[in-house]
């Protein structure tokens, strides 16, 4: 009878718990349905503003990830107003994941160690690799046959070998360095991996200050040791030793608080060139926030000591007080013309080009939407061309509720995201390429300081269209993936596509429309092209919005290799992995092996894994 009666009053206590904890998750739904409403719905309602994540991709995010992006992260100063309880409310609520039940990456992850050693040296330098972003100081993204090692025939023969996870993560766009055995990988969680290139076992990782999206550059130095150069995205820059991870130089490159290194570091005789961009522009859509103060700059470093040698804003004037907005903020510029893009560079001349971005502030800079050419020893502009003015625009153009001061002389939204391409017809003629989010190719004289030689509209272009995050080219033709996946997204056949067109006049070889999407009913799916292109001779490489990595005929725009992404996959390093969209990075081709990470979370379908694949039996 006792032991009945203790049941009795234990099952009833934890009756009692049972509805006490189904009683708060109702009251963190419900406390975070109202922050959400207060703080978060004017960007991410229905529907959301560019770049703004929608509803159902916010519930495929874990709690934890959502709750992080407003403690500290992109959304802190969104999510200023709110209460920790609050953020935390407002992380459950919009979660269809339960807190606690996805373990981020230092907890999920388990790393498969290499055995044996194996070491990148010096002649390794001599056999196929791959180094930084554009491949050479042209930046073509060209991979010689010699250095590929993979045809066209042999694209039937590969097979996925590896796949590497992120825990937690939902976009992966880091491009790798791959020398000798090895394969060099930032993560979007904060890290830098030294993986073996065939197998994905790892010999080292370092933790970085936050997400490593920047191409790596992988080199020796002067004391024989191999060094290894990247940035993050809180504006670090690091020099580590390839070898053993150790940490060689570090240095915070730009103090603006939302600054950030996207550009991929180009080195040249002992010398690192990159440059800054910054989220400054998704914080100017608060209404609270003095916006704007961030100009975009490129920096030369010594690689050796790491002494920062020079840095050359993009708009030379510092920001002054302008308007005041109706709530009483004080408003700044110029601000913005953020360098996203890997420099390319001109020894010959001793300059360097790069394109900037939008402005931040009306009016806008007369460097923003631009080609710029600097000196390479002092960082003095030289020249620039502007290709779009009073481009000015923040997320407070777009947002329904901001201040109408703040929306005042804003633009199109269509910077330059993709590095220029420098070329040379036969006669001797230089031309440098620069594709556009506003969908247009141009084409202009270096030697005449950026005289426009032709220009090509590809498409529609605008806040996610055009020419994104890069293009390829060879010695007579361009190939040019489009984006436009936020001015189709109501109808995603009509997004992507890619363009084959000889840069001598710009006329078209060829156009391939995208393959209609096999994912219409997944949040985030579209046709369009965003991702940079890779080219080796008889192969142009595209990812898609639709999750697929495809390969084109670069004679006809015939696609001749085609692999979905999207589905579950084992990994590695123990972390559940699927994937999602493709954009940012393009894909990495190595001595008959194939790379690149599959997942863009922002405004496609999340995914979490970078992907190896080889030829069959090797």
């Amino acid at each position: 009878m006792l032991k009945t009666t203790h049941r009795a009053l234990l099952l009833g206590a934890l009756g009692a718990l049972l509805l006490h904890l189904q009683g708060v998750a109702a009251d963190d739904r419900a406390i975070g349905a109202e922050a959400f409403d207060r703080a978060c719905s004017g960007c991410h309602g229905d529907p959301p503003v560019p770049r703004a994540l929608t509803r159902a991709q916010l519930a495929a995010l874990p709690p934890e990830k959502i709750f992080q992006a407003q403690l500290s992260g992109l959304m802190a100063l969104q999510a200023a107003a709110l209460t920790e309880i609050e953020k935390k409310a407002v992380a459950i609520y919009l979660s269809d994941t339960e807190w606690g039940t996805v373990k981020m990456e230092k907890a999920a992850e388990k790393l498969a160690m290499c055995t044996g050693s194996s070491a990148v040296t010096a002649a390794d330098f001599e056999r196929p690799k791959w180094i930084g972003w554009g491949l050479d100081l042209d930046n073509s993204r060209f991979q010689p046959g010699d250095q590929a090692g993979l045809t066209a025939a042999d694209l039937a023969n590969l097979e996925l070998k590896w796949v590497h996870g992120y825990a937690g993560a939902t976009t992966v766009t880091t491009q790798p360095a791959v020398v000798g055995d090895h394969i060099f990988i930032g993560s979007p969680n904060g890290a830098i991996y030294n993986l073996d290139r065939k197998t994905g076992c790892a010999y080292w990782k370092y933790d970085t200050a936050a997400e490593v999206r920047a191409a790596i550059v992988v080199a020796p130095r002067a004391d024989g040791t191999i060094g290894l150069y990247a940035g993050d995205r809180k504006a670090n820059f690091y020099a580590l030793d390839a070898n053993s991870g150790k940490l060689l130089w570090q240095d915070r490159v730009e103090p603006h608080p939302w600054s950030m290194i996207t550009s991929s570091p180009v080195l040249y005789e002992g010398k690192l060139y990159f440059g800054t961009a910054s989220f400054e522009e998704l914080a100017g859509g608060s209404k609270k926030y003095e916006c704007c103060t961030f100009r975009g700059s490129v920096l030369a470093y010594d690689a050796e000591s790491g002494k920062k040698l020079w840095q050359s804003y993009v708009i030379p004037g510092e920001p002054q007080k302008t308007k005041v907005t109706t709530e009483g903020v004080q408003l700044w510029g110029p601000s913005g013309a953020a360098v996203w893009s890997s420099p390319t560079l001109d020894p010959a001349h001793n300059t360097l080009y790069v394109t900037t971005g939008d402005s931040y502030s009306a009016p806008a800079a007369d460097t923003s939407d631009a080609i710029v050419a600097m000196d390479m020893t002092t960082g003095a502009i030289k020249w620039f061309k502007q290709m779009t003015a009073d481009d000015a625009f923040t997320a407070a153009c777009v947002a329904p509720n901001a201040d109408p001061v703040s929306k005042e002389g804003c633009g199109p939204d269509v910077d330059f995201g993709a590095s220029a391409i420098l070329r040379t017809l036969p006669n001797g003629k230089r031309l440098l390429l620069a594709g556009q989010k506003s969908g247009v190719m141009h084409a202009v004289d270096p030697d005449a300081d950026g005289a426009i030689v032709w220009q090509k509209r590809l498409s529609p272009g605008g806040v996610l269209g055009g020419i994104e995050w890069g293009f390829a080219a060879d010695d007579t033709h361009l190939y040019v993936p489009i984006s436009d996946v936020w001015e189709t997204k109501h109808a995603p056949g009509a997004a992507g596509g890619i363009y084959a067109l000889n840069f001598a006049d710009g006329s078209e070889l060829w156009n391939t429309p995208a393959a209609k999407p096999d994912c219409n009913d997944i949040p985030g799916c579209n046709a369009g092209q965003p991702a940079a292109a890779t080219l080796i001779p008889g192969v142009v490489f595209s990812g898609s919005m639709d999750g697929h990595m495809r390969a084109y005929d670069p004679a006809s725009g015939k696609v001749i290799w085609d692999v979905d992404t999207k589905g579950e996959h084992a990994t590695v390093n123990g972390v559940p992995a699927h994937g999602g969209s493709i954009k940012g990075a393009g894909v990495t081709v190595v001595n008959g092996w194939v790379y690149f990470g599959s997942g863009y979370g922002l405004f496609g379908m999340p995914g979490n894994m970078f992907m190896a694949f080889g030829p069959k039996g090797d």
